[in-house]
C-alpha cells in the first residue's frame, strides 16, 4: 500500500505515462481538456492511484467535492419515490441532501442506527428501497457499523439495492469497504487523501463495469470535475499519505488514551479502544484513523473549551496536518442532528477531533490546560498573582535566560517554601520529542536536600532554543501533580500565561490518573 501511494503500478511508471508526463518523475499539469474532460492527464494520473488504493476493477471518477460526489451518486441512481436508507448519524451535508433537496422531489430517507446490530436494516428495507448509505467510522460519533453483514442482507434481500460507503475517516489504509461487498466506495479528498487543507474535492470509486458507465456519462453531464491543478495537488499529497495516516492514527490513539482517563471527559469514542461500543466490529474491519470523538462531563463549558485553545485549532475541517476540534452542536451539525431528539452519543458535550501531526505532548497539554479551565474558569478568575508570585516568575526566567542554549529546550522550575526559601530545578532537552524529567521534580529535589517539605507555590515556565527572551508556563504533568500534592494539597500552582497568570491550588487542579508515558518506539 505504501509504494501504491507513489506508484500506482507495482513496477513503476508506465512507458505511457512516461510520455504523458513528458519524461519527468512526477505527472505535470494539463490544464486543457480533451474531447472528454474524464481523459486530461493530469486527472487519469490521480484516478489511477485511487482506483489502486481502493482495490476497485473500474477506474476511480474525482469531482469537484465531496458532496458533488454524493449528489452526482444521488441524481444517477434515483427517482421520484425511491427510498434511501441511511445512518442516523452521517456528516450533516449528506443528512441535509437528502431531508430538505431530495424529499422535495419524493425521494424519501430513513435514518437508522445501524451500529447496534446489523440485523435491523431488514426491518427497514422497502419495495422501492434503492439505496444504503452507510458512513464507518461515522460522523461525528465515530460509530462503527458491519459492512460485510449489512451488504450480505441487503444484497439477499435485493441485489440491485446499492450499498455506498463514505471511507473519508478510515481511508484506504485503514478500511477497504470494496472488499466488504459495498458496490460504491466514496471519499472526499479534501481531508486525508489530500492532507494539506488546501483542496476541495471527491472521488468515487466501485466493481461493476454497469455502475461505471453510469457514472462516466452522468459525470460528463453535470460537469462536476476536479480541476486539473487540484487533481495534481491531490495526487502529490498522495506521496505522504502512508506515513501521514500512520503518525496521525498513533497521536490520536495516544489522545485517546489520555482523555479516556482525564476527569474533565464522561466518554471518548475511538475504535481502536476496547471501550467502544464496537470494537469487536474495528477488530476484524478496522476504521481508527486520527480522528476521535469525545463528552465533556456535565461540568464543563464547551465555548470555554473551545476558547481556550491554544495550539489546538478550532474549525469544521478535518485530515490536515493540524489538529483541528470543533463542536458539533454548536458548528457542524446544529441543523441536522441537534434539530431533533438526540441520543447518548449526541450530547450537546460532544466534540468532535482530527487529531494532527504536531508533537503528542504539545497536543496533551493544550487539551489538559484548555479542559482545565472550561471547568474552573470561576476560579481562575478569582485567583490574580501577588508580588511574590511575580517574583518566581521573574526568578524563573532569568534562570531561563541564563542557560539558554541553541538547539535545546530549558524547562526551568522555581518554588517557595512556607517558610519564604526560594529553590529552582532544570531540565534541559534536545529538540527532540520524550521528555524524560520535569524541572518541577529537580526543583523539589533540592527543596528535600536543603531539609524543607513546606513547598508553597510553584511554577514551571519552558525557554525556546530560537529566541531567549521567549518563555511559556507549563502545566504540571499528572506524575508532578501527585507528588506536588503530596508535600502540600493546598500548595498553589502558577499556571495560565506569561502575560496572564493566575494561582490554583493542586488540589483544584484536575487530577490526572495517571501520567501518559509516550514511547517514541510504539507503533
Amino acid at each position: 500500500m505504501d509504494t501504491k501511494c507513489i506508484h500506482h503500478h507495482g513496477d513503476g511508471i508506465t512507458d505511457d505515462e512516461a510520455y504523458l508526463w513528458l519524461n519527468g518523475v512526477v505527472p505535470p499539469i494539463y490544464l486543457s481538456n480533451g474531447e472528454k474532460p474524464s481523459l486530461n492527464p493530469t486527472r487519469q494520473a490521480l484516478e489511477q492511484t485511487l482506483t489502486c488504493l481502493d482495490n476497485a476493477k473500474q477506474p476511480t471518477l474525482t469531482y469537484a467535492s465531496g458532496l458533488a460526489t454524493a449528489t452526482s451518486v444521488c441524481l444517477t441512481l434515483l427517482k421520484k419515490d425511491d427510498h434511501v436508507i441511511v445512518v442516523d448519524d452521517a456528516y450533516s451535508g449528506i443528512t441535509n441532501l437528502f431531508q430538505t433537496c431530495l424529499n422535495r422531489w419524493s425521494i424519501h430517507s430513513s435514518f437508522i442506527n445501524l451500529s447496534l446490530s446489523p440485523s435491523i436494516i431488514t426491518q427497514h428495507l422497502q419495495s422501492n428501497t434503492r439505496l444504503v448509505w452507510l458512513e464507518s467510522p461515522s460522523n461525528p460519533s465515530l460509530r462503527l457499523v458491519d459492512i460485510n453483514i449489512i451488504s450480505t442482507l441487503v444484497h439477499s434481500y435485493d441485489s440491485s439495492i446499492i450499498i455506498v460507503v463514505d471511507n473519508t475517516f478510515a481511508t484506504p489504509f485503514n478500511q477497504s469497504p470494496l472488499e466488504l461487498g459495498a458496490d460504491l466506495c466514496l471519499s472526499s479528498l479534501t481531508k486525508y487523501i489530500n492532507g494539506h487543507t488546501d483542496v476541495i474535492g471527491g472521488c468515487l470509486s466501485m466493481n461493476r463495469k454497469d455502475l461505471y458507465d453510469k457514472f462516466l456519462s452522468s459525470q460528463s453531464l453535470f460537469e462536476m470535475n476536479l480541476s486539473p491543478f487540484d487533481c495534481y495537488l491531490v495526487r502529490r499529497g498522495l506521496n505522504t499519505l502512508s506515513l501521514r495516516i500512520h503518525q496521525h492514527t498513533k497521536n490520536a490513539y495516544y489522545v485517546a488514551q489520555f482523555l479516556a482517563q482525564h476527569p474533565a471527559i464522561e466518554r471518548i469514542f475511538y475504535p481502536a479502544l476496547p471501550s467502544h461500543p464496537q470494537y469487536e466490529i474495528y477488530k476484524k474491519q478496522g476504521g481508527a484513523s486520527g480522528m476521535c470523538s469525545y463528552i465533556l462531563n456535565k461540568n464543563a463549558n464547551v465555548r470555554q473549551f473551545l476558547m481556550s485553545l491554544k495550539l489546538c485549532t478550532v474549525a469544521v475541517s478535518l485530515g490536515g496536518c493540524e489538529t483541528l476540534i470543533e463542536s458539533p452542536a454548536l458548528m457542524t451539525h446544529r441543523s441536522t442532528l441537534y434539530a431533533n431528539e438526540t441520543n447518548e452519543q449526541m450530547s450537546e458535550n460532544l466534540i468532535r477531533m482530527s487529531v494532527g501531526l504536531e508533537n503528542i505532548q504539545d497536543i496533551i497539554k493544550d487539551l489538559d490546560q484548555a479542559l482545565y479551565k472550561s471547568i474552573n474558569q470561576d476560579k481562575i478568575n478569582q485567583n490574580e498573582i501577588n508580588s511574590d508570585d511575580w517574583e518566581l516568575i521573574e526568578e524563573a526566567k532569568r534562570v531561563s535566560h541564563r542557560l539558554h542554549q541553541p538547539y535545546l529546550h530549558t524547562v526551568v522550575a522555581v518554588l517557595r517554601t512556607i517558610s519564604g526559601h526560594i529553590y529552582s530545578g532544570i531540565h534541559i532537552e534536545s529538540s527532540q520529542a520524550y521528555a524524560t524529567v520535569c524541572g518541577e521534580v529537580s526543583a523539589i529535589s533540592s527543596m528535600v536536600n536543603d531539609g524543607h517539605r513546606d513547598l508553597a507555590t510553584i511554577i514551571a515556565i519552558c525557554g525556546f532554543d530560537d529566541d531567549k527572551n521567549r518563555f511559556k508556563i507549563m502545566s504540571p504533568c499528572g506524575r508532578c501533580r501527585e507528588l506536588i500534592g503530596d508535600f502540600n494539597p493546598n500548595a498553589q500552582v502558577i499556571v495560565g500565561t506569561i502575560d496572564k497568570p493566575y494561582r490554583m491550588a493542586i488540589s483544584d487542579l484536575m487530577p490526572l490518573k495517571s501520567c501518559l508515558i509516550i514511547n517514541e518506539n510504539d507503533e
